[in-house]
């Protein structure tokens, strides 16, 4: 969460986002910062259903016979977005069918004509025509409506308690394997150090040895 706070230009200080997590400090946050910034690859930027129906909303206070209710069935499909979140569609559909299926079960006529102003009813082979939608669109709607409730707290912790046995604990900050791997880090390091302080000791001085001085006798003349 707190990565998430950067990548969105929304930087908090560490102390202030540590302040309100018990037994937490500012040094458990930033040692698994960049691990979880390498687990997603750095790749930060996500494009969500929040986003897309924003932006149908928008469009819909631009077509004619635009409804006084706009905020309204905008609350009411955000919750449905939310929904869709629980299932799999993200996994299978774009945030915009996502988004689209979510205002169909709100406000299906302006729905409806939104998808008129942008979607062609020529068929296309590499873009969702008028013909093909309602049938993607009923699939995320039943997605949402039959699977989109949150689930049982028991199966919850049942996952929990399987994650954590998934968990490598030479990663888990705290753990006694993540104590050792360090203490063993600490050890090489160490070791290093003390190889090269024996090797400069045998090779003497590391700037080089003492260079010779000759002693010129300024009394040595050359007259004959």
């Amino acid at each position: 969460m707190f990565l998430a706070t950067k990548t969105t230009n929304h930087p908090i200080s560490l102390e202030t986002y540590t302040a309100h997590i018990p037994n937490t400090t500012p040094s458990d946050v930033l040692d698994i910062e960049f691990l979880v910034a390498q687990s997603l690859g750095f790749e930060f930027a996500v494009w969500h259903s929040h986003r897309a129906l924003w932006g149908i909303w928008l469009d819909l206070q631009s077509l004619p016979d635009c409804p006084p209710n706009t905020r309204e069935i905008y609350d009411k499909a955000l919750g449905h977005v939310r929904a869709s979140r629980l299932t799999d569609a993200e996994l299978i559909y774009t945030p915009s069918q996502i988004a689209f299926a979510a205002l169909s079960l709100v406000a299906p006529d302006q729905a409806t004509q939104w998808s008129t102003s942008k979607i062609p009813h020529v068929s296309s082979s590499s873009h969702l025509s008028a013909d093909t939608l309602p049938v993607v669109v009923d699939s995320i709607k039943s997605l949402i409506t039959s699977t989109g409730h949150p689930p049982d707290l028991e199966a919850v912790r049942e996952v929990d308690r399987r994650l954590k046995l998934c968990k490598n604990p030479e990663k888990v900050v705290g753990s006694s394997a993540y104590l050792a791997k360090k203490a063993e880090e600490a050890k090489k390091v160490e070791e290093k150090r003390n190889r090269k302080a024996v090797g400069l000791h045998h090779d003497g001085d590391p700037f080089g040895n003492e260079l010779g001085v000759d002693v010129v006798d300024d009394d040595d003349d050359d007259d004959d």
